[in-house]
């Protein structure tokens, strides 16, 4: 009798357990994020620069994910790029993820020169977020958005990446 109520408690306690792992964002560099663009000659990579601390960034957030979705099935690749501070990641990135249910892969920006990585992204930018970079290495199309924008200019820009 005993075995056979554990046999059920099992269950529960592997899918309790599942839960409570957090999905913690991989840590990358600048250049990790350039050599990942180069790698994919055939996919449009649509970049996005942003923080939980920053409001227009997690307005437009949901126009990412909607982004995402859409192009789930074409070689499209969304890339949320977190610029918050490292020793909050477990403490607000990561909730804030979870809460929002974010599917779009979520990178950490490890990286503390400002004055080194971000001209590596683009050269007149100034650092400002949200900012959003889409690439098409192998359509040779490149475009740095150093602000919001919005789900009908993304999807317009992704069409024409391709």
């Amino acid at each position: 009798m005993v075995m056979k109520n554990l046999l059920w408690l099992l269950p529960a306690l592997l899918l309790l357990g599942a839960q409570d792992k957090s999905p913690t964002p991989a840590k990358t560099k600048a250049d990790g994020i350039l050599q990942r663009i180069a790698a994919g000659k055939d996919t449009v990579y649509v970049v996005n620069f942003w923080a939980t601390w920053c409001a227009p960034c997690v307005k437009e957030l949901p126009d990412f994910e909607k982004l995402d979705s859409a192009y789930r099935s074409k070689p499209v690749k969304v890339l949320l790029v977190s610029l918050d501070f490292e020793s909050q990641v477990q403490t607000k990135l990561v909730p804030f993820m979870q809460k929002r249910n974010l599917h779009s892969e979520v990178l950490f920006l490890d990286e503390v020169h400002d004055n080194e990585w971000i001209p590596k992204i683009d050269a007149a930018w100034q650092g400002n977020i949200p900012a959003t970079l889409i690439v098409h290495k192998g359509k040779n199309y490149r475009l740095f958005l150093p602000r919001s924008t919005n789900y009908a200019e993304l999807d317009s820009l992704v069409r024409q990446a391709f």
